[in-house]
């Protein structure tokens, strides 16, 4: 008898063998069948072109930005320097830590202040 039972559980581990061979050859097929769909397209020279055409307009920005003046916000009285002119503003008032972390502070105050709530809508019965 315990034969018997021996050859009928070592039957009954085939089926699930077949099964799991075959999910993954089934998972090794659709990756193949798909593997020009997902690979990226070479980079050719016009690609190559736009990329540095991209480049050149970020670095552009990029330096517009560090050398130049501008308005970030005129009602908060927040306003573009260049960058060099900001490293020396921060020399100059960073040798008073007191008063530097003072005039820090009320900036990022009046940067970050929210707006005043709206006025609420009278009722139609008053």
């Amino acid at each position: 008898m315990i034969l018997g039972r021996n050859n009928r559980q070592s039957g009954a581990v085939l089926p699930y063998f077949i099964i799991i061979v075959g999910a993954f050859l089934t998972m090794a097929a659709v990756l193949w069948l798909t593997r020009d769909e997902v690979r990226p397209q070479a980079i050719g020279s016009e690609r190559a072109i736009v990329r540095h055409k991209n480049l050149e307009d970020v670095r552009t920005a990029n330096e517009t930005i560090l050398t130049g003046y501008g308005v970030v916000n005129a009602e908060k009285g927040i306003y573009q320097i260049p960058l060099e002119r900001a490293i020396e503003t921060m020399i100059r008032e960073w040798k008073k830590p007191e008063a530097a972390l003072k005039v820090m502070s009320d900036r990022v105050d009046l940067a970050t202040a929210l707006p005043p709530a709206p006025p609420e809508v009278p009722s139609e019965f008053e």
